[in-house]
């Protein structure tokens, strides 16, 4: 377990909101002034609305507040840098069917949050995003049972909040296959690294061959 334990910290897979934070600085953020707009803001740093929401873990349509700090650069892999180290085929929704987000990812430095957890509305098991092997299964207070798959080309996926797991340690697993059933009152925490980089699980679902 502590081995597993520095392995997710290491990979920055689970990454909990410590008491206290290093300084945000200040060439990766930007503070909402008084008649700011998504469009506006993201023309000043050469991002699209779209970009600009996702890196705050927003959507385009959210109100922007006079004076909250905005982050304009992430610590996580670009959409660039992910289609440039794109998975060999299309990544696979985790679900059998598509669910809401209930907790967007964040790459805000104060209020970090590395992966998507989804709504438990539709589906109760997980499957495997893209083949891989099983390499870790463990339990974790607030993620309940998760397992770790390893891709290739140096991608791995997380899955959390799992009551019951269906595959084995050292497993190898084709697209789409079974990995657990979910807990009754939670859905899926899904979490995908490239290395050591976080990534946006929206940007991983989106690549093609």
């Amino acid at each position: 377990m502590m081995m597993m334990m520095l392995f997710l910290f290491a990979f920055g897979l689970f990454t909990e909101v410590g008491s206290k934070q290093a300084p945000v600085p200040k060439q990766n953020t930007y503070r909402v002034l008084a008649g700011d707009s998504w469009w506006g803001i993201a023309k000043k740093f050469k991002l699209t609305p779209s970009e600009l929401a996702l890196l705050n873990g927003r959507k385009e349509s959210d109100a922007l507040y006079q004076n909250e700090l905005l982050r304009i650069s992430g610590t996580g892999l670009t959409a660039e840098e992910v289609k440039a180290q794109k998975p060999k085929q299309k990544p696979f929704f985790p679900l059998p069917s598509i669910e809401k987000t209930e907790r967007p990812y964040s790459d805000i430095t104060h209020l970090p949050h590395k992966g998507i957890e989804y709504s438990h509305d539709k589906s109760g098991w997980v499957r495997s995003s893209l083949p891989g092997k099983v390499i870790n299964i463990d339990y974790m207070d607030g993620y309940e049972n998760y397992v770790i798959l390893e891709h290739e080309n140096g991608w791995y996926s997380v899955y959390a909040n799992l009551e019951r797991v269906q595959v084995t340690e050292g497993q190898v697993l084709s697209a789409r296959e079974r990995i657990g059933t979910l807990t009754k009152n939670r859905g899926l925490y899904f979490q995908v690294n490239q290395l050591k980089n976080p990534v946006n699980p929206t940007l991983f679902l989106q690549q093609g061959t």
